[in-house]
């Protein structure tokens, strides 16, 4: 518990860097498309001209939830999505500040996240997206919000990807009289196709901790409609991360679980998305 009592101590949100989708155990940044981009990199994220629907669920550590809707289509030359999370902490125990293992209570906490994508091509290859968000977070009888912003670019051929960019920029959260900077970053990622598989790096430099994350991930099309992903990501830890995803039609199904750092143990990720 006291590492969850940490997380919220520190408060700015960070379940913003948390997996969004199934994917996201995976090289989130470099190789993530359709609506799922719209959780993790605005340039990437593309939509189609019929409606899509996608809803993420994650089980986190005993009673941690998070939840993920996105909504996108084609307008013109614009891919418009937009997004919202709901992160749910659960009960939690309340401690003393002096040492003790004894608890006084329980107390709810909870983070919620509205965001509005577009994206478009410029020139041949190259992609700009822009994600605004509108960030709350609840502790106890604390809460707050801020607005942010999410940048980048990309360049894609039908032969390998890379992009750049920043994510939760300018957001300042003030919780029970402290004012705490978002969990801010800056992010590259590059992938490769090569014939079923395709192999892919992300690297993120947080900016408000100057520490660095990474993934190295490979993906294979076993059949047409039916693919697997493993990657090894660092996050004060190395750990690892597995995926696969199923499509049929306009329907697709998708899974992801990793064994999570910070002592917070095994992490599902389910998704279902539907054009309509």
């Amino acid at each position: 518990m006291n590492i969850l009592l940490l997380l919220l101590a520190s408060a700015g949100v960070n379940t913003l860097l948390m997996p969004a989708s199934a994917r996201g155990v995976l090289t989130y940044y470099s190789h993530s498309t359709g609506d799922e981009a719209i959780f993790y990199n605005p340039a990437t994220f593309s939509a189609r001209d019929d409606y899509r629907l996608s809803l993420f669920y994650s089980n986190i550590y005993a009673s941690m939830k998070n939840i993920n809707l996105a909504l996108s289509r084609k307008f013109n030359k614009f891919d418009i999505g937009m997004n919202i999370m709901n992160f749910d902490y659960g009960l939690i125990e309340a401690h003393p500040e002096y040492p003790t293992d004894d608890a006084t209570g329980f107390y709810a906490a909870n983070d919620f996240c509205l965001s509005i994508c577009a994206a478009t091509a410029i020139a041949e290859n190259g992609r700009v997206g822009i994600k605004a968000k509108y960030v709350y977070e609840n502790i106890y009888i604390y809460s707050g919000a801020t607005l942010a912003f999410d940048l980048s670019i990309a360049y894609i051929n039908h032969i390998y990807g890379m992009s750049a960019g920043a994510t939760n920029i300018g957001g300042t959260i003030r919780i029970a009289s402290e004012s705490v900077n978002l969990p801010a970053k800056l992010s590259v990622g590059y992938y490769r196709n090569l014939n079923k598989i395709t192999l892919s790096f992300d690297l993120h430099y947080m900016v408000n901790t100057h520490t660095f994350e990474s993934s190295v991930a490979g993906e294979m099309k076993v059949k047409e409609n039916f693919e697997i992903g493993v990657a090894a990501n660092y996050r004060d830890q190395i750990y690892p991360g597995f995926y696969f995803g199923l499509y049929h039609g306009g329907m697709y199904i998708k899974y992801g679980t990793s064994i999570y750092p910070y002592d917070l143990g095994l992490m599902n990720n389910i998704g279902i998305s539907l054009l309509f």
